[in-house]
């Protein structure tokens, strides 16, 4: 007669919550990211007809562009409170309206003015939403199940770039279609999903886990007490930090510089691939768009491969510095390999792979020291301020390409922040408070 422990009841109860929570939340959140990904990067791909009708330079195209963060910068740690008082269903649903509306109004602007507004008022829009799902998981997973979420949620990344590239490169062909240019048809077509969803997330998220019905009343309660436990750990290993103290916290400010590092190669990739392999060759948009997909598809295939293997490592800062060297070493590669095509991208292939399979085990690193409010606040602060890289990219390769007539040359500043940010992470992997010990297989349960 066999008998199970008490410890192996909890562990089954565990992973049998966590495996219904990962699929029920992360492929929808991944989507509702994919949306807003879609909403904020189309402007890559427009911008190759949005320009000449518009009458834009290069560097007036990226400066546009990247004014979207400084929208998000101002707004997004107000936002991220709010959602801590009101929910994550309704202020989700909230900002995706408010950010869809905005989204399909671009397709009218007249001029690069109203372009510039527009994008600053889509960054006022959306500030809030990444943050605050980041802080919505910290509600439902345990450190050691973190990680393989975010990896799920952040998979959709890659895949909005795989996806909207064919797609917008499809739509543009549409031109005259309702009497719109091409570009004038991909932000309205694209920008209309985000306003749907935002009805679907009003009656389908729950705000914590006793709010969901699929959910057994142990599996809520197994939930709500590890995450109660976990907390309490991290408060009296590091103190509770409270909000007036966010801002000045020194472990904050040194995780921002290494998110600033992989923002901004993430969002100067993001907006400017659409014209580095334009530039290799005489490509229609339809052609141009799945070249651009590729990279990105590679980018989707290993990160969630990757991110197990450097989960069951346990030292999540070492292996960040370990994929931005990847990175930074891919990049240079490809601006060397330029004058070969098939060279140059099969280096973006490698590049944007490893920067992408970043984000998930970055963003596994903040709930290690901060908690409550001052972990919402936390959060928005990294999100807004690294942030600001997606300003700095995308308006430096723009400046760089029409300085040189190069815009692959733009992959230099971004080999050089990945550098650094590999440098911080090997440092950060030294930290006791940033480190912890490889996880055990019952973790991965959650998976089969």
């Amino acid at each position: 007669m066999s008998h199970t422990s008490p410890t192996d009841a909890s562990a089954d109860l565990g992973a049998s919550a966590m495996k219904k929570a990962i699929w029920r939340l992360g492929p929808f959140l991944g989507l509702l990211y994919l949306v807003a990904y879609v909403d904020r990067n189309n402007a890559g791909f427009a911008k190759l007809e949005m320009t000449q009708a518009l009458n834009m330079t290069e560097a007036a195209f990226g400066l546009a562009a990247g004014i979207f963060f400084i929208g998000y910068l101002l707004f997004e740690v107000p936002s991220n409170l709010l959602l801590e008082r009101f929910g994550a269903r309704k202020w989700i649903t909230r900002i995706m309206i408010s950010w869809g509306i905005v989204a399909v109004l671009t397709a009218f602007v007249q001029d690069a003015t109203q372009f510039t507004i527009a994008r600053f008022i889509l960054g006022v829009a959306e500030a809030g939403f990444f943050p605050g799902v980041l802080l919505y998981l910290t509600l439902w997973f345990p450190r050691e199940y973190r990680t393989q979420v975010l990896a799920v949620f952040a998979l959709s990344n890659p895949i909005a770039n795989a996806v909207a590239a064919p797609l917008s490169g499809w739509i543009m062909s549409l031109h005259g279609m309702w009497g719109l240019e091409g570009w004038q048809l991909v932000f309205l077509l694209e920008g209309i999903p985000a306003i749907l969803l935002a009805f679907v997330v009003f009656f389908w998220l729950p705000d914590r886990p006793q709010d969901a019905r699929w959910l057994a009343p142990a599996e809520q309660q197994w939930i709500s007490e590890s995450i109660a436990r976990e907390t309490a750990a991290v408060e009296q290993k590091h103190g509770k930090v409270r909000l007036a103290a966010v801002f000045g916290n020194g472990r904050l400010w040194t995780l921002i510089v290494l998110f600033f590092g992989i923002v901004f190669g993430a969002y100067g990739l993001g907006l400017w691939l659409p014209t580095i392999v334009a530039n290799m060759g005489d490509f229609t948009t339809t052609t141009t768009g799945w070249l651009v997909a590729l990279p990105n598809i590679c980018a989707a295939l290993l990160m969630l491969p990757w991110e197990r293997a450097a989960r069951k490592q346990g030292n999540i800062p070492l292996q960040i510095g370990i994929t931005l060297s990847i990175t930074a070493l891919s990049l240079i590669a490809a601006v060397a390999a330029q004058g070969v095509p098939v060279l140059a991208l099969a280096a973006l292939c490698v590049g944007m792979s490893a920067l992408f399979s970043t984000t998930p085990l970055f963003w596994s690193l903040p709930p290690m020291v901060l908690t409550g409010t001052a972990a919402a606040a936390g959060l928005a602060f990294i999100n807004s301020v690294g942030n600001l890289a997606g300003f700095a990219g995308p308006y430096a390769i723009g400046w760089i390409s029409q300085s040189t007539g190069s815009a692959i040359l733009g992959l230099i500043p971004i080999a050089a922040l990945t550098l650094l940010g590999a440098g911080i992470g090997f440092a950060l992997s030294r930290r006791a408070e940033f480190t912890t010990a490889p996880l055990a297989e019952t973790a991965d349960a959650a998976r089969r």
